[in-house]
């Protein structure tokens, strides 16, 4: 990351503002692209929500008045089709923008779906007395497709929730905000039926403020068990030499009170920047992902590793040696690539495992983000090339051996 002279910023002096800015558009392009493509190929579901309840500021909705009024022309709408001459540019405010340009492309593709956003001012958790019952939720506007609530999450999810209905969607949002969410606010989103994907922001800050605040004053301890489900966040250490510790603890009890409703791993996902020439550091935030889907996970999966590797490069380049670090890490995958071969040969011949998707999806969860799924399927397809292990197909080949990946009809055979 760096500023407007060109100076690398370390992750710790990253704004809050450019963070999200920056884990905005990695989720867009990296993971909810792809996640939005893989739901279209199934021709089940004709559109798919975005909720991101992490908080807009001022200029971010400076020219939404459009959207706060029912009767108020689509302006968050984006067009369909080829262009006439004589139409008129819509006007989509800056928050939008880049979701609006991505649900135009998704919906002009030969297996289109639509991605509608609802973008929530005042964050995930905050709420006001007055609003504790849900009452006010119902003055707000919802929008017909895209737009911007002057609400937060906990405000505003009975109407939301009952306006997207049995449509897909993406939650973004901050369990330890203004107001720590409990599990009954969560519940909601877990009883979902259709696909349902929690991208759960958690601030480490929030996490060590919480725990001081909780050890002195009853209210907060328990709000913090509401969340956790468990007391034991009581035996974490508040020392600051033990942040780190803390920090681990308080994260593994969260992911274990989700977990319980999910079959796939919850993951915990850190999030690198560049913080000087050939330094990458984390930023003080997790993400926590949970997902019932498997082409999400490997859509995740996916966006963490090439985030990760554009990191990496971007804090190479201009360096002294540049080539040299560049080589350095193709050594580096290469290397990996191997060992993951020769694991996969052997997981694949200890337990016999006949879809190649099943022996894909343990590889990946066991090595979620340092991989892509071509580098799993680039291995299927050299185990077949080497006679490690042979298919049965169950469609005759359209294409090339060399080419082909085994999918759920296809049986994997040892050797």
């Amino acid at each position: 990351m760096q500023d407007a002279a060109g100076r690398s910023r370390s992750a710790r002096h990253l704004t809050e503002r450019a963070f999200l800015s920056l884990l905005r558009n990695w989720l867009l392009q990296d993971y909810i692209a792809s996640y939005c493509r893989s739901l279209g190929a199934t021709r089940i579901f004709r559109r798919c929500y975005l909720i991101d309840a992490l908080g807009l500021d001022a200029k971010s909705v400076a020219i939404d008045q459009l959207s706060d009024t029912p009767d108020a022309p689509p302006a968050t709408r984006p067009s369909k089709g080829r262009k006439s001459k004589n139409s008129v540019p819509q006007v989509v405010p800056p928050a939008l923008q880049p979701l609006a340009a991505l649900s135009q492309d998704l919906s002009q593709e030969s297996k289109p779906i639509t991605l509608n956003g609802l973008l929530l001012t005042a964050g995930s958790s905050k709420r006001k007395e007055a609003r504790l019952n849900g009452t006010a939720t119902t003055t707000l506007n919802m929008p017909k497709e895209s737009g911007i609530l002057p609400a937060s999450w906990l405000e505003a999810a009975p109407l939301i929730l009952k306006e997207i209905e049995q449509s897909p969607a993406i939650f973004l949002l901050n369990p330890l905000g203004s107001t720590v969410f409990s599990s009954e606010d969560l519940a909601p989103l877990y009883q979902r039926t259709v696909p349902t994907e929690l991208c759960l922001l958690i601030s480490h800050k929030q996490i060590v403020s919480r725990l001081h605040i909780a050890q002195r004053m009853p209210i907060h301890a328990t709000a913090l068990t509401g969340l956790l489900r468990t007391d034991r966040w009581k035996t974490l250490p508040t020392a600051e030499e033990e942040s780190n510790k803390a920090l681990a603890g308080f994260i593994d009890l969260f992911i274990a009170s989700l977990q319980r409703y999910f079959l796939l791993p919850v993951q915990r996902i850190a999030f690198p920047v560049v913080a000087g020439p050939a330094i990458v550091e984390d930023v003080p935030y997790t993400l926590i992902f949970a997902t019932r889907r498997q082409d999400s996970l490997i859509s995740m999966n996916d966006a963490v590793y090439l985030h990760r590797r554009c990191v990496y490069k971007q804090s190479h380049r201009g360096v002294l040696g540049e080539e040299w670090f560049a080589d350095q890490q193709r050594q580096r995958h290469a290397d990996a690539w191997q060992q993951l071969y020769q694991v996969t040969l052997q997981q694949g011949k200890a337990q016999r495992i006949r879809r190649w998707p099943d022996l894909r999806q343990q590889m990946l969860i066991t090595h979620f983000g340092q991989f892509t799924q071509q580098d799993y399927d680039a291995v299927i397809r050299q185990l077949l090339l080497n006679r490690e292990v042979r298919c049965e197909w169950r469609q005759r080949p359209i294409e090339t051996e060399e080419t082909r990946i085994p999918g759920n009809d296809d049986t994997l055979l040892w050797r």
